[in-house]
């Protein structure tokens, strides 16, 4: 049966089109990178800009808030030479005096352990009053003064029983417990009822209460100033982050200090507004995901971050959180899109009119050339080289041919990149020798690389494998490990020399999740991968082995063997990250894990105690905590022939992870010795038959 022609076609005509296409990818990636670039400039530049924002806001709030606790340490210094009983007035005449000299503050006052109460306040920018009040009978009775810029005082209002007492203010409470200058939590200032029987106004402030204590470390009273937190509302309203950015000011328990747009003082409330509560779903989102992170997302528009501490003497902890829709600083590119798509049209036209035109110039050359081509197909050798052609290209195919028909040359031998990378560091001479120390051992394999392997060209392979190793050594060597070999896919690394460590297995640990997290991101770029790693401590051979001519810095024992084994019994236990118990004890301070079995490896007849390395205790993990004490309930259970309290505490994993394989195989064990007990010498151990 004849074998059909391949469809033919004009080389002017495809080559035009292969030009169009190549324009047009061309094109579409220089306008793809100019976005990719440009949002990344864009992003950096944010960046900067935030962190100048943040920076000089906090300064800016802490800058307002500095001033009381040397204004107050002065008021506490002079009350402390008075006499016994501080006088009233003198404190208010002082009070207003430290007014006029710090318009940041809101409230200067004096509260003694009697209930008495001496205060200066700001009712509005331009006036001053005084407002002394005293207990008598069960009553406490206010008198308020008008301030002149004189100094004059003239009577603005008396009330026989506010029933206000100081003492039992958070101000004073707190102070006086404390017998030491603190900030009193943010809340709602409540100033003194007008003339005319009208409420104050409600305003979000904070106090700052030092107590003067008596040489028998009794509290005589608390001086106190207070801020008027507006101020710093006003302050990041001034500020331009971007159009639709801003900057507020937070505290650690998510309560607002200062926000450019929205009301924080809410009706019937005594205390301020938290995020969570405002409607600026930016801020809600950002607080709740974490104040830390540069980018967060809000309803599916991505947004920049970021915060700055705001360092306050003896005070809480606040942050500056400046943040903005990412389009503020990426919608220019749009445009800049578009017009690089439009360029590229316009060359893509030009560029295929150039091409027809240049492809009839070779057609005819091609063609002579293909002539003799199908000669050397035929073995006819000795025929003559092509007429010279005008192109640089096609005349190098003439020579070519040439030359091919001079004889075949042989092929270029490829010699792979060496991979071994020498350990110097130690300092140790360049000869044979070692010392048997604790160390953490490393192995890691990817699985399935034979099938990814079969999906990919050679080149694409060797990148990918190049970037892939690259990838997890940066991790291992950013956790201080020594990376010894590659095993094809597979790389070998222990922690704790050339240099020692002394937490030498967590660093293992945390590098080995972070191998694991890293792998996951494989996943989402749209090549999925399964990593497989072994981690064990011990005792093993380090130092230069190998021969007089060649050697190596490298780790060699029991540990290194079973760290390889732990790799591959992951296999058997459908886990990815296999510790043994060395590791486990000497880290677990810094880890979450589960302990899986007490398994003799292929080769070995004793048993040792295998776990799984779940997380990082820093991480708070709440499912792997509770799953690692479920797991031990269960092998404790199981050792401990109690067959169904080890399928009990299987069950609980069960139920939460459903496909979880540990839980599986110590289950079914367990059924089956429920079912027919092991005789009376058996010790719990799982004689492992594969590598």
């Amino acid at each position: 049966m004849a074998t059909a022609k391949p469809r033919l076609y004009s080389y002017p005509l495809s080559l035009a089109l292969v030009v169009a296409l190549l324009v047009t990818l061309t094109g579409g990636w220089i306008s793809w990178w100019n976005y990719r670039s440009g949002r990344a400039n864009a992003q950096t530049t944010a960046g900067e800009l935030f962190d100048q924002v943040a920076h000089e806001t906090a300064e800016e709030a802490s800058a307002y808030l500095s001033t009381a606790p040397p204004a107050a340490a002065t008021l506490r210094g002079l009350g402390a030479l008075d006499a016994a009983d501080l006088d009233s007035d003198a404190l208010a005449r002082r009070f207003t005096a430290v007014l006029g000299a710090n318009p940041s503050f809101t409230w200067v006052s004096y509260s003694d352990a009697a209930g008495a109460f001496t205060g200066a306040y700001h009712p509005t920018a331009a006036s001053t009053r005084v407002n002394q009040s005293h207990i008598a009978a069960g009553k406490t009775i206010l008198d308020e003064h008008e301030v002149a810029d004189d100094g004059t005082w003239t009577p603005v209002k008396h009330d026989a029983d506010t029933k206000y007492d100081p003492r039992t203010r958070p101000f004073y409470t707190l102070a006086a417990a404390a017998r030491h200058p603190a900030w009193a939590p943010p809340y709602v200032f409540v100033m003194p009822t007008k003339a005319d029987g009208s409420p104050g106004a409600r305003v979000p402030g904070i106090t700052y209460a030092d107590p003067l204590v008596a040489a028998d470390r009794t509290v005589r009273g608390v001086f106190t100033i207070d801020f008027d937190l507006q101020r710093l509302s006003a302050l990041v309203a001034q500020l331009h982050v971007s159009p639709h950015g801003r900057a507020v000011i937070v505290a650690a328990d998510d309560t607002v200090i200062a926000h450019p747009t929205e009301e924080l003082v809410g009706a019937g409330s005594d205390g301020l507004a938290k995020a969570a509560q405002l409607a600026d779903p930016a801020l809600r989102a950002l607080v709740a995901g974490g104040t830390t992170r540069d980018v967060f997302d809000v309803d599916g528009t991505p947004w920049l971050a970021r915060d700055e501490v705001v360092e306050l003497p003896n005070g809480p902890v606040w942050r500056v959180l400046v943040y903005a829709p990412q389009s503020d600083f990426t919608g220019a590119l749009v445009a800049r899109v578009v017009s690089s798509l439009t360029v590229s049209l316009v060359g893509l036209v030009l560029a295929v009119l150039l091409a027809w035109l240049l492809a009839r110039r070779v057609s005819g050359p091609l063609t002579v050339l293909a002539s003799e081509m199908g000669k050397v197909g035929e073995f006819r050798l000795g025929e003559a080289a092509p007429p010279p052609s005008m192109f640089r290209e096609i005349q190098t195919m003439n020579d070519a041919l040439a030359r091919m028909k001079g004889g075949l040359r042989s092929f270029a031998r490829y010699v792979p990149r060496d991979l071994v990378r020498a350990v110097l560091a130690s300092g140790q001479d360049a000869s044979l020798s070692g010392e048997v120390r604790p160390l953490t051992v490393f192995f890691s394999d990817l699985a399935g690389f034979t099938t990814l392997a079969e999906g990919k060209a050679p080149d694409e392979l060797v990148h990918f494998l190049g970037e892939y190793l690259d990838d997890m050594s940066t991790i291992i060597a950013g956790e201080r490990g020594t990376v010894d070999k590659y095993l094809g896919d597979g790389i070998m690394a222990f922690w704790g020399a050339p240099v020692p460590l002394t937490d030498h297995a967590a660093r293992a640990c945390a590098a080995a999740l972070r191998c694991q997290r890293r792998i996951g991101e494989y996943a989402a770029r749209g090549t999925p991968l399964v990593t497989r790693i072994g981690v064990a401590t011990g005792d093993v051979l380090v130092g230069n082995i190998g021969s007089s001519e060649r050697m190596n810095y490298t780790v060699m024992g029991d540990t290194a063997n079973l760290a390889s084994r732990l790799e591959s019994l992951n296999k058997q236990f459908g886990t990815a990250l296999m510790i043994n118990e060395g590791t486990f004890e000497a880290a677990r301070a810094t880890i979450v894990a589960r302990p899986l079995d007490i398994v003799a490896v292929k080769g070995k007849s004793r048993g040792v105690r295998v776990y799984e390395l779940l997380a990082l205790a820093s991480d708070q993990d709440e499912a792997a905590v509770a799953l690692a004490a479920d797991g031990t309930a269960a092998l404790e259970a199981y050792l401990a022939r109690d067959w169904a309290g080890a399928i009990a505490a299987c069950d609980r994993i069960l139920a939460r992870h459903p496909a979880d394989k540990p839980a599986a195989l110590l289950r079914a064990r367990a059924a089956t010795f429920a079912a027919s007990p092991p005789p009376p010498e058996w010790t719990g151990i799982h004689v492992a038959t594969e590598k």
